[in-house]
């Protein structure tokens, strides 16, 4: 037993040194994209088979500008409670109020990303400090190449430990 948990700390303290590119999702055919514009009806149906929605600058562009969660329509969802004694702007947006109309009103504008050169600890590090799942992956322009999940990180990491005790053997 203490042989394999030796073995999990000699493969992380290596995988933690790969860069981003060599993990990333990059089939951005199956990345969830949306734009601005895009009606909240089509957000919650995209947001019926995932956890988010990038959402671009424009069509037929890959510029970054936000993304939906499924935690924000949460937010747009539920019923406004407004308390007594709030400190601070309130949030109005909501779908019952009728002033969540498109992606642009719910989405989060101000994102955490990962560059491709950026390695898996200093994404890691960003997640947790954050507590995010996931990072879009763009350069340094802001285009937008791809996501890096902590799921895919934790896929690739059992499929490197597989790896490395099958070579050991």
């Amino acid at each position: 037993m203490e042989e394999k948990h030796r073995d999990i700390q000699y493969v992380l303290s290596h995988f933690y040194k790969v860069h981003v590119e060599a993990v990333m999702r990059k089939d951005l055919w199956n990345i969830p994209i949306a734009y601005p514009e895009t009606p909240i009806e089509e957000i919650l149906s995209i947001l019926s088979g995932r956890r988010h929605v990038w959402i671009m600058e424009k069509k037929g562009s890959m510029k970054l500008a936000g993304i939906i969660t499924e935690k924000d329509l949460l937010d747009v969802l539920a019923p406004k409670r407004i308390q007594p004694y709030v400190i601070g702007g309130i949030d109005l947006r909501s779908l019952l109020l009728g002033n969540v109309k498109t992606a642009k009103d719910v989405m989060c504008r101000k994102l955490i990303v990962a560059h491709p050169g950026e390695t898996i600890e200093e994404v890691l590090e960003k997640m947790r400090s954050f507590r995010l799942r996931r990072l879009p992956v763009v350069d340094k322009d802001g285009t937008f190449l791809g996501e890096i999940t902590i799921k895919s990180l934790i896929i690739q990491f059992r499929k490197v430990l597989k790896w490395y005790r099958i070579t050991r053997d």
